[in-house]
């Protein structure tokens, strides 16, 4: 190995960067200084080591970390400038960066403090906002890969497992895996897709290893450490750095979750927490040197952690909650900078403060007041007292039935308690009976309502009418309000029923008399309104309003025009001569009743007789053939009532 880094320095790759020192060493590959001669500046050498060369796989993904970085550009990850083949020697070009790793940091710093860690934290997320945004995944976030330049400036690097967002996994076609064991996410471990949220889970490790000095899982071997990662719980991070606050735990801890729906959904939403937290940090930690492993293939942990996303790992955590609850008020405030504790402590003086002056007066008066006694006063009475003696006033009210509205119930200080002037004095007066819880009306009729009302101390409001065939008449179908509680006196608006009219069919009344048109008519419900003409009730009725078959409305009035004419003398006489008269009888049967009894009778100077007798529908249509001597009379007769007299 000395005598390749010996052949290596000084030699010249594409006649342009000379290789000075090696400054790093790698699972896949080392980094030398070097300087390129043509713009004669720093850089770093990124050269696969030999024994993969010849790998096709490692070859592809040493130029993949190439094309990944070289899409990047941002100041918190490291310039790719150049990548290229020469003399057998696979190789990257990067910006030399002046520095250290995060973890030679760690090391190094015995103590390191949380804002330290936190600030650290926000500034590697916000390279990998960038990666993401680019959809590129990193895979391989530790600090190893974190560099800190000389003026403090992060700067991510060693993309060479980077993958594009959803292309698939960090597996290798040997069924292994790419990752540093310590810091590899359980989706990593178990081979399966990689996302944003698996840099995410790396970031939370090198969160937690910044603030408690190790790293959550350790091992003997890199695989049963990848393990951990898939079947462990996480310790919280307080258990062995009190001084961490809840918020910033409570960042690691979401980071830190196995199934990846449970962490942040993007490295934005945790630089937001991590933010937020920074108002909350101490700067004591305690450091430790963890064990550590390198990025190297793993062998995938197997289908049998396939369930890792359905594990209830909320259980787990509650004997840490537990302990968090047993601790002191003062660890607590201690975890707090020290001026949000001052300036809580002025607050809480100030608040008591003024609490003291409104509650006890004027404190350097040295005149004292004895409370007069108000008790059964109205309250405006009792304020005008108070007040003539130089004391405040607050009220409050309360139901009280047995007390009148506006009425003091109590007061406090009690009468006759010697206080300073300006002292506050609380009323407690009645607002009486309190609201009423508003009745079920619906059902009811009217007067039925008013009486519960009137009971209630309530009335009727407004009454408007509504249809509904199911109800009965008169009965109220709604109301407003229909619940809850009203003011004593308030009013309940009803709707009343009141369903539609029915229909009849109007008979031609014409050719009768206003008597027997009268008959008719109220057999169907209807009565006779305005009468033009004779209003005897022997006048012949020659007109109608409605006309004979309109449909009008049960309980309407019918206009009729009449003429005070006797019946034509031509009829007499041919009565009286004894001569035969014939003719034909033709009535429809108007609508009402289902079963209606329909007779005709026939009268003539030889008597009486029936024509016809029986029981029909509405809209059935009888004919018949009449005849007779002298003067014919055919009367007609619906369910016992005349409808109809005519003369042949």
């Amino acid at each position: 190995m000395k005598e390749a880094n010996h052949r290596l320095q000084g030699l010249v790759l594409d006649n342009r960067y000379k290789i000075e020192e090696k400054i790093g060493i790698g699972g896949m590959a080392d980094v030398y200084k070097g300087q390129d001669t043509l713009l004669g500046r720093a850089v770093a050498v990124k050269i696969l080591h030999q024994n993969y060369t010849e790998d096709e796989d490692f070859v592809a993904r040493f130029k993949r970390e190439a094309q990944a970085a070289g899409k990047l550009s941002h100041p918190n990850i490291v310039s790719m400038y150049d990548v290229g083949y020469d003399q057998g020697y696979h190789y990257i070009i990067m910006e030399y960066v002046d520095g250290e790793t995060l973890k030679e940091y760690i090391t190094r710093h015995k103590r390191i403090s949380v804002d330290s860690a936190v600030k650290f934290t926000i500034a590697i997320a916000e390279g990998l906002e960038h990666a993401h945004a680019m959809g590129i995944v990193h895979c391989d976030i530790k600090p190893h890969n974190i560099m800190i330049t000389k003026a403090g400036r992060i700067k991510v690097t060693d993309f060479g497992i980077a993958r594009a967002m959803n292309a698939g996994t960090t597996m290798m076609f040997t069924n292994s895996v790419m990752g540093s064991a310590h810091y590899i996410s359980p989706e990593q471990a178990a081979g399966k897709p990689v996302t944003g949220s698996t840099d995410i889970y790396s970031l939370g490790v090198v969160l937690y290893e910044m603030l408690t000095g190790r790293v959550p899982f350790e091992g003997d071997t890199p695989i049963s450490v990848a393990l951990k990662h898939v079947r462990e719980r996480v310790v919280p991070p307080t258990h062995y750095n009190p001084s961490i606050p809840p918020l910033l735990e409570a960042a690691v801890m979401k980071a830190l979750a196995k199934n990846p729906d449970d962490r942040f959904h993007s490295i934005t939403e945790m630089i937001s927490d991590l933010r937020m937290s920074q108002g909350f940090v101490n700067s004591k930690s305690s450091r430790l040197v963890p064990h550590d492993f390198a990025t190297q293939v793993l062998p995938a942990v197997g289908d049998d952690y396939d369930d890792y996303d359905d594990y209830d790992y909320d259980d787990d955590y509650k004997d840490e909650k537990k302990s968090k609850k047993k601790k002191s008020f003062l660890q607590k405030l201690q975890s707090l900078p020290q001026k949000y504790i001052i300036i809580g402590g002025i607050c809480v003086f100030l608040i008591a403060f003024l609490w003291a002056f409104l509650s006890f007066g004027n404190f350097w008066s040295n005149v004292n007041v004895d409370v007069p006694n108000v008790v059964g006063k109205q309250v405006t009475v009792a304020q005008h007292i108070l007040e003539d003696n130089h004391l405040r006033v607050s009220v409050s009210e309360v139901s009280n039935p047995n007390v009148p509205s506006g009425q003091v119930i109590s007061q406090d200080p009690e009468a006759g308690t010697s206080v300073k002037e300006q002292r506050l004095v609380h009323l407690v007066v009645s607002k009486g009976a309190g609201d009423i819880n508003v009745p079920d009306l619906t059902g009811m009729t009217l007067d039925q309502a008013r009486s519960k009302l009137k009971a209630l101390g309530l009335v009727i409001g407004n009454i408007t009418t509504g249809n509904d065939p199911s109800k009965s008449d008169g009965v109220i179908l709604s109301q407003s309000p229909a619940n809850g509680q009203i003011a004593k006196g308030g009013a309940i608006d009803v709707v009343i029923n009141k369903p539609q009219s029915k229909q009849v069919t109007l008979p031609d009344v014409t050719g009768l008399t206003v008597k027997e048109a009268r008959a008719a008519l109220s057999a169907l419900g209807l009565s006779v309104g305005n009468i033009s003409g004779s209003d005897s009730s022997s006048a012949i009725v020659t007109g109608q309003s409605p006309a004979g078959g309109t449909n009008v409305d049960e309980g309407s009035s019918i206009t009729l025009t009449t003429d005070a004419k006797a019946p034509s003398s031509s009829s007499s006489s041919s009565g009286s001569s004894g001569s035969k008269a014939t003719g034909t009888v033709d009535i429809t049967v108007p609508s009402g009743k289902h079963n209606q009894e329909v007779q005709i009778v026939e009268s003539d100077d030889s008597g009486s007789r029936t024509v016809y007798d029986g029981t029909n529908h509405p809209g059935d249509r009888i004919v018949k053939d009449v005849s007779g001597t002298g003067t014919v009379h055919i009367k007609v007769y619906l369910n016992g009532a005349l409808v109809q007299d005519q003369v042949l």
